[in-house]
């Protein structure tokens, strides 16, 4: 498996990961250092991520997170910081008509509707979120019409 790049203090390090199935829903993902001894332990489940072991300085395990969410979480359309909170976005097709989830750390703040007379998209929030702001919604409806968020 192809090594883990992981940004922090400015560097980009690489660290040789290992995917272990638990259950459905759950995984976990050993991290081995340069020298292949010390390992890291970071747990997926149900899109709920955590580090389960091994010392690490917190911003070497945030980053950790960010590179494992980034490269492993199917449901990551994309990753950013909002004052300082990490925000996981998940814009998924919901089945049976032509609108999108949208998602902020699996917790449903709205949906993208497509007119059927129009053909235009809409957004409409359900539960505000600061941090999804017009521009990053924008950003959704043309990744929607450029195919990079699947539709039905």
């Amino acid at each position: 498996m192809k090594p883990l790049e992981i940004h922090v203090r400015d560097k980009v390090i690489f660290a040789r990961v290992k995917e272990m199935h638990r259950s459905i829903g759950s995984s976990d993902y050993t991290l081995y250092d340069k020298n292949g001894v010390s390992i890291y332990i970071f747990r997926n489940t149900m899109g709920k991520w955590e580090h389960a072991y091994g010392n690490l300085a917190d911003d070497v395990r945030e980053a950790c997170l960010d590179a494992l969410i980034l490269r492993f979480d199917k449901n990551c359309t994309e990753m950013f910081y909002y004052k300082g909170e990490r925000q996981v976005v998940d814009v998924s097709f919901a089945a049976g008509g032509s609108s999108w989830h949208v998602l902020v750390n699996r917790y449903h703040k709205g949906s993208i509707k497509l007119s059927d007379m129009t053909m235009e998209l809409a957004y409409s929030e359900h539960n505000r979120c600061e941090a999804l702001t017009c521009e990053r919604i924008e950003k959704y409806f043309r990744w929607i019409r450029e195919g990079k968020i699947k539709g039905g």
